[in-house]
Order: C-alpha cells, then sequence, then structure tokens
C-alpha cells in the first residue's frame, strides 16, 4: 500500500512535470521559428538585393539566356528560387519552372508591394512562419519601376537548414530540465509520505495494544497539526486505559476475595466467568464452558436459573444440593442475555438454626413438667392459705402462667421456622374463623366495655391456609388489641384486593405505637413497654408469630399506628385462586 501511494503522488508530480517541460519545448520551439522566419526573410532579402544588381541591366531587353542563366547560378549558390518579372508582371526567368508557363505576378501580394517601389515579404500559407516564404524587390530605373527580382525559400530547404541544429539546442535544454523535475517530484513524494508512514506506523502500534505510541515532527505545516491531534488522541486513551485497567483491576480483586459464589452464565447456559468462591463450593477449578448442571446438581436451582431467563426478573430461593443448602440469587444482566448466580452457602446457619430449635423445643419440654408441678400445687394451696400468703400464691401462679404461655409461644415458633416443613392447607373461609376467634374475646372486650366490630363481605372467596395457623394469627392481633385499648372500639375486617389477595386487618383506638418503636415490632421478645407488658402478661412473642404465620403462607404483614389514636395492623394473603397458581407453577 505504501508503494501505491508513492506511486500515486509520485506519478501526478511527475506527469505535471512532464506536461510542464513539453509546453515549454513547444513554445521554445515556436519562439526559435520566430527568429528563423526572419533571418530567412533577411537572406532572401539579401540574395533578392544581389540579384537585382546583375540582372537589372539585363532585365529591360526582356527574356534571354543570358537571365536564365544568371539565375541559375545564383540559385545555385544560395539554395533559393529566383524569380526576375518585368513590370507588367510577365515572368522573365525563374530556376525551378518554364517562365512562359507561370503566367502573370502582378497580383501576387510581395509582387504588387515591390510594384509600388517597396520590399513585399509573403508567406504561404498567409501567417506562418514555418511554410514558404518570398521576398520581392523592385528593380527601379531612373526614378521608375522597371522590374522585380522575387526570391523565395520552400519549407524543406528551411528545415534541412535550420531544425536540426536548433532542435538539438532545445532538446538539450529540455532533457535536464524534465530530470530535474522528476526528481523534485520525487523529493516531494518523499517529504510528504514520509509523516504519513510514522503515522500509519505509530496507528498500527497503537492498534496492537502500545497506546505510548507518539509522533514528532519538526516540520509546521497540516501534517504537524494531525500529528499533535493524534498524539493528543493517544495520550487520553491512554489515561482512559490505564484508568479503565486499574478499575479492572480492583473490581477482579473484589469478585475474587468475595467468599459467595459468583458466576456468569451465557446464552446456552455455560459458565462465562467464576470467582475463586464458586470454585471452593464446587470443589473445581477448570469451570468455565461446562454447564450449571455439571457443576451443582440441584434441580430446583435451574428451574431458577429458567424462571430468570424467561421472566426477566431476579429470583432469590434457598435450594437443597445434597447436604448442603444454598441461598441461591439470580438475576439477568441489564441489557444482556446475560444470568449472574450468587450462591451462598447457608448449611451452617441452617444447623445453627436447627441447633437452636431443637435447644428450644427439648428446653420448653423440659420447662413443661415443672411448671405444670407448680401449677398443681398452687391450685391445691388455694382457699387454704389467707392474707400476706395468698397474694404471694398468686403472684407465683401469674407467673407459672405466663411462663407457660412463653413456653407454648416459643414451641410454636419453632414449628413455623421449621423450613421444608409442609404445611397442611386447605380451602379456608375468613368469615368462619373471624366470627369464632371475636367469639372467643366478646366477654373479655364487654368486661372492659369496648365495642367489637367485624367486617366480612359473604362473597369473599376463600384461602388456601393452615387453619389453625390462621386462627392463632388472629388470636394474637386481637389479644394485642384488646390489651392496649381501654375506651372506644376494637374493628376485624377483610376484602378482597386487587383480585388475587385477600386483607385482613385489626384496627383499634387504643395508645397508639411511637414511629421508633414500628421497625422492630415483629422481633421475638421485642416489647414497647416492658412494665406493661410484665402487668398484662404478655410473652414478646406473639408478634412475631403472626409475621411468621403470615410468612409461611405466601403474604404480608404490616402496621400503622399514630401515637394515642390507635394502631391498625393488616395481612395480606393469597386468596385460593392465586394460591392454587402458584403451587401449580412450583411443582412444574
Amino acid at each position: 500500500m505504501r508503494r501505491l501511494l508513492l506511486s500515486r503522488v509520485f506519478g501526478g508530480f511527475a506527469l505535471l512535470s512532464i506536461l510542464a517541460v513539453l509546453a515549454s519545448f513547444i513554445d521554445s520551439l515556436s519562439v526559435v521559428r520566430e527568429m528563423s522566419f526572419d533571418r530567412v526573410v533577411h537572406g532572401l532579402q539579401q540574395t533578392a538585393l544581389t540579384v537585382r544588381g546583375a540582372a537589372a541591366p539585363l532585365m529591360a531587353r526582356g527574356r534571354s539566356s543570358e537571365l536564365d542563366s544568371l539565375t541559375r547560378r545564383m540559385a545555385g549558390e544560395t539554395r533559393e528560387r529566383i524569380t526576375l518579372i518585368d513590370a507588367r508582371g510577365v515572368v522573365l526567368a525563374d530556376t525551378e519552372e518554364d517562365p512562359p508557363r507561370m503566367g502573370n505576378y502582378s497580383l501576387r501580394p510581395e509582387v504588387a508591394s515591390a510594384m509600388l517601389g517597396e520590399t513585399g515579404v509573403a508567406s504561404s500559407p498567409p501567417g506562418r512562419p514555418s511554410g514558404s516564404v518570398a521576398v520581392a524587390v523592385p528593380v527601379v530605373v531612373n526614378g521608375s519601376v522597371h522590374g522585380v527580382v522575387r526570391t523565395s525559400s520552400s519549407p524543406r530547404a528551411r528545415r534541412e537548414a535550420a531544425s536540426p541544429e536548433e532542435t538539438a539546442r532545445l532538446l538539450l535544454f529540455a532533457g535536464p530540465l524534465l530530470v530535474a523535475c522528476l526528481l523534485l517530484a520525487l523529493a516531494l513524494s518523499g517529504s510528504i509520505l514520509s509523516p504519513l508512514r510514522d503515522l500509519a506506523g505509530a496507528v498500527g502500534r497503537f492498534a496492537s495494544g502500545d497506546f505510548g505510541a507518539r509522533l514528532h515532527l519538526r516540520r509546521r505545516d497540516e501534517i504537524r497539526e494531525l500529528a499533535e491531534a493524534f498524539n493528543g488522541m493517544g495520550e487520553q486513551i491512554q489515561g482512559l486505559f490505564q484508568d479503565s485497567a486499574r478499575r479492572a483491576q480492583e473490581m477482579d480483586g473484589i469478585f475474587s476475595s468475595v467468599q459467595q459464589g459468583i458466576i456468569l452464565l451465557d446464552r446456552s447456559g455455560r459458565v462465562v466467568r467464576c470467582n475463586r468462591g464458586f470454585e471452593d463450593l464446587v470443589g473445581a477449578s477448570a469451570v468455565e464452558g461446562k454447564t450449571l448442571w455439571e457443576l451443582v446438581r440441584a434441580p430446583r436451582l435451574i428451574e431458577l436459573v429458567q424462571e430468570a431467563r424467561s421472566t426477566g426478573k431476579r429470583m432469590s430461593e434457598e435450594v437443597a444440593c445434597g447436604d448442603a443448602w444454598l441461598l441461591c440469587t439470580v438475576q439477568r444482566m441489564a441489557g444482556r442475555d446475560e444470568l449472574i448466580v450468587v450462591l451462598h452457602d447457608t448449611s451452617d446457619i441452617r444447623r445453627l438454626e436447627m441447633v437452636k430449635r431443637d435447644f428450644v423445643v427439648n428446653a420448653s419440654h423440659e420447662l413443661r413438667t415443672p411448671l405444670t408441678s407448680i401449677r398443681g400445687s398452687l391450685e391445691m394451696l388455694e382457699g387454704q392459705l389467707a392474707g400476706e400468703s395468698e397474694r404471694w400464691v398468686e403472684t407465683i401462679r401469674r407467673n407459672a402462667e405466663r411462663m407457660s404461655a412463653i413456653v407454648d409461644d416459643l414451641l410454636l415458633l419453632s414449628r413455623l421456622e421449621a423450613r421444608g416443613v409442609e404445611r397442611s392447607r386447605e380451602p379456608v373461609g375468613l368469615g368462619r374463623i373471624i366470627a369464632d376467634v371475636t367469639g372467643m374475646f366478646a366477654n373479655r372486650a364487654q368486661a372492659k366495655g369496648l365495642a367489637l366490630i367485624t367486617s366480612v363481605p359473604d362473597a369473599l372467596p376463600d384461602i388456601s391456609a393452615d387453619s389453625f395457623l390462621v386462627e392463632q394469627m388472629l388470636v394474637n392481633l386481637l389479644d394485642n388489641a384488646l390489651k392496649y385499648t381501654e375506651t372506644g372500639e376494637v374493628r376485624v375486617a377483610a376484602c378482597l384486593e386487587d383480585g388475587r389477595w385477600v386483607r385482613i386487618e385489626v384496627s383499634d383506638t387504643g395508645i397508639g405505637i411511637a414511629d421508633e418503636h414500628i421497625p422492630r415490632l415483629f422481633e421475638r421478645f421485642y416489647v414497647v413497654d416492658r412494665s406493661r407488658s410484665r402487668k398484662l402478661g404478655g410473652t414478646g412473642l406473639g408478634l412475631s408469630i403472626v409475621k411468621h404465620i403470615v410468612q409461611s403462607h405466601g403474604g404480608t404483614v404490616g402496621v400503622e399506628s399514630v401515637l394515642g389514636r390507635g394502631t391498625r395492623f393488616f395481612v395480606r394473603l393469597p386468596a385460593e385462586s392465586e394460591t392454587a397458581t402458584r403451587d401449580t407453577t412450583r411443582r412444574n
């Protein structure tokens, strides 16, 4: 390509040089011919004057052999045509033709000028010095023109005499000039192409990854401006590349140091990239190019990947992988058909939860026996003591009952937190359960002077749930509402929301809850007012049980409260048709 560019640039300059030298040569040749024409005219005039001096006495006699001899002799010396003409235009003698056959010459322009006493000059064709040239001089005797001496030169004779020498001189001048122009064209081509070659070399180094390539030119023209622009671009790109490399190195360091397993899956489900945490998790090192199923034998994880790819949503679930448990999060990368899978080994957490649950269950069972014995002994003492002793017995009984309630709640929480345990579900009518639970608290509400109001539409759809747990949830919510409401009402309402959810609300006009307590309200053993809770017999586990029951049914729970005006708890559970759809999707 470099040779092609050189041939193009040099070829252009060479063509211009050749055209310029050729034009100069043609112009110079024309000038030389003009000068040759003047010399020819002068020579013909001198010949005519010489012939006139010798032929003038003989021309008065008319045609004669002496005139013919004279003209031939003079023409042989000068190699020019000589013609003698009388005053009437009749040819008396000619060196090339027979005079009687030549006709009258008086109308020829050079002869006509000579008849008037002037030297006549004419060329044929007219105005072209390269053709034949004729000069006529008058023969004057006693002040009057008695004839004309005409001399002429043919083109061949002029070329034979002058052209070779003149052309040789012009060629000797044009040849070196053309060579000099070609050398100059070659030098100019090199001066233009040399920085372009340097620029092409720098661009090639740039393309190969050498971002430190620079151009340093001493010339001051547009190519130097181009080189400076290239250097500026190179500095910017090098800075961006270094910054990008630094960021990539930092991200690689972070990516590799994360303990969770992180992998990137392509469209076909093969591993494109992974971190060290994933390699440690699966116990393999060369994992790129393999499918996820080859590395992690967890069917539910494969289902999560397929769901995330088809729906584009973020999927997160804890799945079993042999004896281990993995918290799997799958999400599609924005703008790309690739998935990021994050795997967190929760086996240790599972084991700790199991140890904790076993401890709670065992401790609760162990506490039940002495608590039962204490309560039985207290029942035997009732009615047998009086005064201060009876008051102490009542205190013991109240705390024993509270301990029993805590044990029962802990056992229920342990069962709710036991993951992987299938819940018995059946279509449950909320209207019936709400009526049963409110009936249980009717006397208690009446005793406090509170209005217990229910609002359940007849067309409310059923929910698929464990009826005992739903009942326990409502019992805990109503128990809380009645405990912390002194005047006003407690309302239980249910309705269909968005066509897919059954919304349950338990509201009261009680003391309310301050905003700073609401975020921690569903934590176990968290109470807003501990002294009041102990007085009312609260365990601090009721709302935590409510949250676990709701979550185990795929619902949500929330609370809204205004201090001094009341509290409203709301629960959203999926309706029967929505629950069936979710179960079918999960089984498929």
